[in-house]
């Protein structure tokens, strides 16, 4: 499933030349990611009670630049999913114009806080992943 996530470019998030400062583009996906959860049936909050998701790949590909009050569409799917780690995949899309800004993908594992160990996805984390090839 898909889920679509609206962000508004803020005066902060732009470099010198009035764009998006790159690495914002990832705190836009941990945005799309969250919401993910959230719209799944579990805040962050909640999640990480029970598992830590760290992100132990990032990728960000930049196709056009996003500037100050800018509409943006995040929209999330889950592409790959292991034994004990998944993949997010985003799009950024401008909602205004309805061009792609930038896509990319996080991978996770899961990180047990009370033994500190790496665990498989529990079952609970794996009934709202599932894979979507899709984003529309």
């Amino acid at each position: 499933m898909v889920t679509e996530t609206k962000v508004r470019v803020r005066y902060a998030e732009t470099d010198a030349m009035g764009v998006v400062y790159y690495s914002n583009y990832l705190v836009y996906m941990e945005v799309g990611r969250v919401e993910y959860l959230r719209q799944h049936g579990y805040a962050m909050s909640e999640v990480n009670q029970k598992v830590l998701l760290p992100v132990v790949e990032a990728s960000c590909r930049y196709l056009k630049a996003a500037a100050l009050d800018d509409l943006l569409s995040v929209r999330t799917r889950i592409t790959e999913r292991k034994r004990m780690s998944f993949t997010f995949g985003y799009e950024i899309v401008n909602a205004g114009t309805g061009e792609l800004v930038a896509s990319g993908h996080t991978r996770h594992g899961c990180w047990d806080p009370a033994s500190k160990t790496v665990v498989p996805i529990p079952e609970w984390l794996q009934a709202i992943l599932s894979v979507d090839g899709s984003l529309h």
